[in-house]
C-alpha cells in the first residue's frame, strides 16, 4: 500500500502542439513510456475507487480525501485528491486478462501513451527537476498522456506526489506552482479536473446516452 496526492485534467482530442512544447521545456528529462492498454472495472456511480488490470498486476486505488479547488495559476485550477493504492501480482495474468476482455460491459480498455517528468522537493522549498529515471523516495511526477477509449481520443495532464502522507499535499502544490510559473502554461479549467474513475464514469454515461438516441 502506498499513498499519493494527485490533480488531473482531461480534454478531448489529441495533445495540442503548444502544450506538447510547453511540457518539454525547462530543465530535467522526459521519459516516454511504451504504449500500453489497461483494463478498468466499471463501477456504476462510484468515482472514489478504481480497479484496473495492468500487464501482470491488478491495481486498486481508493480516494481517501478530496479537497476544494486549488488555483495554481490564473489559468489553472483543479481538484487535489489523496489516494491509497494497492498492487497485486496475478498468478495467471494472461487468463485473467482474457476473462476481463471477454466480460463485455464489465471492463473497459484504455490505451495510454504516457510522458513523464519527475521533480524532487529539496530543502528550503527548492524544486529540482530530475534527469534520471529512478524516482526519489519523495517527490512529484508530471504526466502528459494521450489516451484512447470507446473509439475516442483524449489527452490528460496530471501531477502525482509520492512519499510520506504528511508531505504529499505540500510537495504537489510546490511542484505544480513551480511548473506553472514557467512561460505559457496551458489553460486547465476546473470543470476538466477529475480522476480516472470519475472520467470513465462520464465516458460510459455519454456512450449510453448516445446509444439510446
Amino acid at each position: 500500500m502506498f499513498p499519493t496526492a494527485e490533480v488531473r485534467w482531461f480534454s478531448r482530442g489529441r495533445i495540442p502542439p503548444h502544450i506538447e512544447a510547453w511540457f518539454h521545456q525547462g530543465a530535467g528529462s522526459v521519459e516516454r513510456e511504451p504504449g500500453r492498454v489497461d483494463h478498468y472495472l466499471l463501477l456504476a456511480h462510484i468515482d472514489s475507487v478504481g480497479v484496473k488490470l495492468r500487464e501482470d498486476r491488478i491495481e486498486i486505488k481508493q480516494r481517501v480525501d478530496q479537497q476544494s479547488l486549488v488555483r495554481f495559476h490564473e489559468r489553472v485550477a483543479g481538484l487535489v485528491e489523496q489516494y491509497q493504492k494497492w498492487s497485486f501480482v496475478l498468478g495467471e495474468p494472461d487468463s485473467a486478462l482474457a476473462r476481463a476482455t471477454a466480460a463485455a460491459g464489465s471492463w473497459i480498455p484504455v490505451r495510454k501513451e504516457r510522458q513523464l517528468r519527475r521533480y524532487r522537493a529539496a530543502d528550503g522549498g527548492r524544486i529540482v527537476a530530475l534527469t534520471s529515471t529512478p524516482s526519489p523516495g519523495r517527490g512529484c511526477e508530471l504526466e502528459l498522456s494521450r489516451v484512447e477509449v470507446a473509439g475516442k481520443t483524449w489527452w490528460t495532464l496530471a501531477f502525482e506526489a509520492f512519499g510520506e502522507p504528511s508531505t504529499l499535499r505540500v510537495d504537489l502544490l510546490a511542484v505544480a506552482r513551480h511548473v506553472f510559473a514557467s512561460d505559457g502554461p496551458p489553460a486547465l479549467p476546473p470543470h476538466e479536473s477529475r480522476g480516472y474513475a470519475a472520467w470513465l464514469g462520464r465516458i460510459t454515461q455519454e456512450s449510453t446516452q448516445e446509444e439510446g438516441g
